[in-house]
């Protein structure tokens, strides 16, 4: 009886340390609470703003005021430890930079950090953002836009200027825009709205929709290129322009006048609209095109 006694005290022993064992895991997968960084710049003329992160999120709004206002989210880091966080300032030009090192904590393999960029600036203004891996949001500049994130979506809204949107991976969305816009991924979508000059758009892998208003010009050209996708045009009755429209492995449909010039089928397509203009080149290896009036 006592042997039989002993040996179920070494079968309980060692299951109430798993259990505990276990406890304690389960205790320290809980997520962490968020920390944040915040600072505040003043601005006299015209901003110029640098965002770069290679691991977070990004979202910029804008209003009419005369100040950077800065808040940087995290959790799962250590401050100056894992993560580095700088805010600079020269001038107009306001720098901040958000990196994470090896080290941050894990369990059971998984990773439970977060990280998150929010930048208040003025409407009218420069702004740059990079990042390594995380989605980007811009509301309603009015200048120069460049951004650029290696896997994630990019989303615009009201943006005025020369726009460069770049996506290694992820989709790319743009809504009230106006000026030149030159957008690509890797593999994606691209769905954009807006009063265009230049237009450039390209798709590794993903289908391109492209809604042109009114007073939009082709100065100097537009392409649309994917790889392998449909795409969908939109353009205004008065837009002038020279057309080539091509698909290795599709139809393309017109719901717009085009007068022939040259080589004309179901997958190819040379013309010109509303008597010629700058160039528009359309372009998919394997995917329909349709034409249409916005």
């Amino acid at each position: 009886m006592l042997d039989r006694q002993k040996g179920l005290a070494k079968t309980v022993i060692p299951t109430l340390i798993f259990t505990a064992l276990i406890g304690g895991f389960l205790l320290g997968a809980s997520p962490a609470q968020a920390d944040e960084v915040t600072k505040t710049f003043s601005i006299s003329g015209r901003a110029k703003m640098h965002i770069q992160t290679d691991d977070g999120a990004v979202r910029v709004s804008t209003g009419d005021i005369k100040q950077v206002e800065i808040r940087v989210e995290y959790s799962g880091y250590k401050l100056d430890r894992d993560l580095r966080v700088s805010t600079t300032q020269n001038g107009d030009s306001v720098d901040v930079v958000a990196k994470t090192t090896s080290g941050s904590w894990f369990s059971f393999g998984v990773r439970h950090s977060s990280l998150r960029v929010e930048v208040h600036m003025p409407k009218d203004a420069d702004l740059e953002v990079t990042s390594g891996d995380g989605g980007v949001e811009v509301d309603a500049i009015n200048g120069s836009l460049n951004v650029h994130t290696g896997d994630g979506h990019i989303t615009v809204q009201g943006a005025r200027g020369d726009m460069h949107l770049r996506a290694g991976d992820g989709h790319i969305e743009g809504r009230d825009l106006d000026g030149t816009l030159e957008a690509t991924t890797g593999d994606g979508h691209i769905n954009v709205t807006g009063r265009f000059d230049s237009l450039n758009l390209r798709s590794g892998d993903g289908s391109v929709t492209a809604r042109a208003l009114a007073g939009s010009k082709v100065q100097p050209s537009w392409t649309i290129h994917t790889g392998d996708g449909s795409v969908d045009l939109e353009i205004p009755g008065e837009l002038q322009a020279n057309l080539e429209a091509s698909t290795h492995d599709g139809h393309i449909s017109m719901g717009i006048q085009v007068t022939v010039e040259g080589s004309f089928s179901s997958s190819r397509v040379q013309g010109k609209i509303n008597g010629g203009g700058g160039q528009v080149s359309i372009h998919t290896g394997d995917g329909s095109i349709h034409l249409s009036k916005t």
